[in-house]
């Protein structure tokens, strides 16, 4: 089962209020096989967290054994034995807390990374479903404008035939023709390879002619989110707070490092039961031992050093992936500017061809052109 990570605020894409596409979201969210896999991470930190805080606890082992034997004058002999025995270190300096913090995070991380995948899986979907929603919008003008051509050509050989054209007028448009039919297979092919990546990001087996969005009308957009505070990126994306759960397992780590360089205390003891089971072959004993490094090369020190390099790298790379951030959110606000002053440099441009057709049929209708 996928971990459950539901946010408060409505999912992103609710917002274009598509059925079709939201449908394809849950699809893929559900049989991903990258984001599952994901997932099963998160199972691992979770055990390993487990592990790690296992050993703030006694740990009991019991033995049993027993044993048969015969000498050269054929007496036999038997012993058997049960035994229990518990050892408990005891974190003084906060080695194992430690460790368990860092396996903590690391949970964390696996977390935010399958929030990330999950993020970039929708958008992916999105982004292959609008795309095929334009490829059969083409697709739609296209047939459109061979049927219109046909028809010009079917008026040009008329026209031919009773003297008001040339045949270079029906060769003409016959190329024209043509020349709008040669668009067909590459926008089909567009169509099909769409389709399967809408299959794949969506766990099915990549199949065609499934016609996806042949019927779908791209939704109207949104408006514009409010993009926020740059810092506001540190605790909304999933990337960033991976990093920033990475940074805080290997702090948890140099604390980790520095307590395996002084003494480890530990309790232990046993109790056996040897030959007959009874309270008079009962053997017991306790232990309570110290060991710590007294030479070691500088071993342990160097350990401590590496992790708190690993700690700066994590840091340099954090403050990397931010200013990345901060570009990726600029960079889409201005495209979505452009995008917006397009359209309406298009839109302006269409108002204008609309009253040429118009003017030009008029004109035709008027008979002061031949020109069809």
């Amino acid at each position: 089962t996928l971990p459950d990570h539901s946010d408060a605020v409505t999912p992103w894409w609710e917002s274009f209020a598509s059925a079709p596409l939201n449908s394809l979201i849950d699809d893929s969210l559900k049989k991903n096989p990258d984001v599952r896999s994901l997932a099963h991470r998160i199972d691992q930190a979770n055990a390993r967290l487990v592990q790690a805080g296992s050993t703030l606890f006694p740990q009991l082992d019991v033995e049993a054994g027993f044993e048969t034997g015969r000498n050269r004058n054929r007496a036999g002999s038997q012993t058997s034995t049960l035994g229990l025995d518990l050892s408990w270190e005891l974190d003084v300096w906060g080695r194992i807390r430690s460790g368990q913090s860092a396996r903590r995070e690391e949970v964390e991380v696996a977390r935010e990374d399958w929030n990330a995948a999950r993020l970039l899986l929708t958008g992916a979907v999105a982004q292959t479903w609008f795309s095929l929603l334009e490829q059969y919008g083409q697709l739609r003008l296209v047939e459109d404008q061979i049927e219109l051509n046909r028809t010009f050509l079917e008026l040009a050989r008329l026209r031919f035939g009773q003297g008001q054209s040339s045949i270079v007028d029906v060769r003409q448009q016959q190329e024209q023709l043509q020349s709008t039919e040669s668009r067909l297979p590459g926008i089909e092919f567009q169509i099909g390879e769409l389709e399967m990546a809408l299959d794949t990001l969506t766990g099915s087996l990549p199949s065609l002619n499934k016609a996806k969005g042949r019927d779908g009308r791209a939704p109207e957009m949104p408006p514009s989110p409010n993009a926020g505070y740059r810092s506001e990126l540190l605790d909304n994306r999933p990337d960033l707070r991976a990093r920033r759960a990475a940074i805080l397992a290997l702090d948890h780590e140099v604390g980790e490092a520095i307590a395996d360089c002084l003494p480890r205390f530990t309790l232990g003891g046993s109790g056996a039961l040897a030959g007959n089971p009874n309270l008079d072959t009962l053997i017991g004993n306790a232990i309570a031992g110290a060991a710590g490094p007294i030479l070691d090369g500088g071993n342990r020190r160097a350990e401590v050093a590496k992790r708190r390099s690993r700690i700066q790298e994590e840091l340099d790379l954090y403050t990397a992936d931010y200013l990345n951030a901060v570009r990726e959110v600029e960079t889409a606000i201005l495209r979505e500017a452009k995008v917006t002053e397009t359209l309406q440099r298009q839109e302006a441009q269409l108002k204008t061809a609309t009253m040429l057709l118009s003017e030009s049929r008029s004109q035709y209708s008027l008979g002061l052109t031949d020109y069809l």
